[in-house]
């Protein structure tokens, strides 16, 4: 009986592992088809669409294009292999190196473009079928200066002009603590949205219990009743359900917030103030997304759509290898009608993946020795 759930729960966690690599691999793929589509539109010649690594399992060849569409074994990637790509001697006038720099522009951009859309589509159906996370009010103090006001339920969709997106538990908190003694919020009240101002003002410190009974903090020192300065109210956040259309406005601003906290732990990590520990390579990737498989389809879309964009983010990055860099030879040669010497520019690029390489690889040990 414990074999056969032993057994059970080792084909389970496969299963979700499984069901990793794939949202994995469909983001790759996702990407590539960005390159791919962006090159097909402009003119370009491509040789190859491969998804995944390693030796083909399967080969196709379009008899009019020459295109070769392949699948390969090792689930950790995917390639759009373009004529002429860091050659610049290559004769075909669709060679990419032969392709003017505005246009080689576009097709590099379009793979992080591709990873931003497909990841806004996925919040879209998210907040719509499942609901964007959000911080609703749970209990108005009856001494607090805004019990006229708010009620029970509201659900904080802007504050002082900002929309509200919570991603961690002090994004709420932060929001609310760095606003003034009045502030102008936009709630979700029985499905309609509702402008507010909400005042500070000295309210008895305490908590409710579940059936709604208020009970005073005293002071131990002094048996007095604390008091505090605020807005009198107290709220938890999680998923609240919307509309299609305010998911649909409500998602463009939550992608960009996504790009701001990507942008703002990458700068953490570059001084310090995050430890090494908090990022990893793709196995720490896989494994954060089975876990997230083994929560459910809510959590798991979440964070599909997180990696989507930081996959994106990151490849825009000036970094030797990643379409950043590249983007950034390009706009030199288009600034100074010149290009970067071509053996210059492949040794960088070179020397850049296996960096990159070496890097995840050392953060996956990282995650496992610490």
């Amino acid at each position: 009986m414990l074999l056969a759930a032993s057994f059970e729960q080792v084909m389970t966690t496969i299963g979700y592992v499984l069901l990793a690599l794939c949202a994995l691999m469909f983001m790759v793929v996702i990407h590539e088809l960005g390159h791919y589509l962006a090159g097909k539109l402009l003119g370009f010649k491509i040789n190859e669409f491969g998804i995944g690594f390693g030796p083909p399992i399967f080969k196709r060849t379009n008899k009019k294009t020459g295109e070769v569409f392949t699948i390969r074994p090792i689930p950790l990637g995917g390639f759009c292999a373009f004529e002429g790509e860091d050659d610049a001697e290559n004769k075909n006038p669709a060679a990419f190196e032969n392709q003017p720099p505005w246009k080689r522009l576009i097709v590099l951009f379009s793979g992080a473009f591709f990873n931003l859309v497909s990841g806004w589509i996925i919040i879209v159906i998210f907040f719509s079928a499942y609901g964007q996370v959000l911080p609703e009010v749970v209990n108005v103090y009856a001494d607090s200066p805004n019990a006229a006001v708010l009620e029970e339920g509201d659900v904080f969709l802007k504050v002082g002009g900002k929309q509200m997106n919570v991603l961690m538990a002090e994004d709420a908190t932060k929001m609310f603590s760095e606003a003034g003694d009045t502030v102008e919020t936009v709630v979700l009240r029985d499905g309609k949205r509702v402008t507010i101002t909400l005042s500070k003002g000295t309210c008895v410190a305490g908590t409710y219990d579940a059936d709604g009974n208020f009970t005073p903090t005293v002071n131990e020192e002094t048996g007095e009743v604390e008091t505090y300065y605020g807005f009198g109210f107290t709220s938890v956040s999680y998923a609240v359900k919307l509309p299609f259309f305010l998911a649909l406005g409500r998602s463009f601003s939550f992608m960009f917030f996504l790009v701001y906290k990507i942008l703002a732990i990458l700068g953490s990590l570059i001084t310090g103030q995050i430890a090494l520990n908090t990022v990893g390579g793709p196995v720490t990737t896989i494994t954060v997304m089975t876990q997230a498989a083994s929560s459910g389809f809510a959590t798991f879309s979440y964070v599909i759509c997180l990696i989507s964009a930081n996959l994106a983010v990151m490849n825009l990055l000036p970094i030797p290898a990643l379409d950043g860099s590249r983007m950034l030879f390009c706009l030199i040669e288009w600034i100074f009608k010149k290009p970067i010497n071509k053996k210059v520019e492949a040794v960088l690029h070179t020397v850049g993946f296996v960096l990159i390489f070496a890097f995840a690889i050392f953060a996956d040990i990282f995650q496992f020795v610490t």
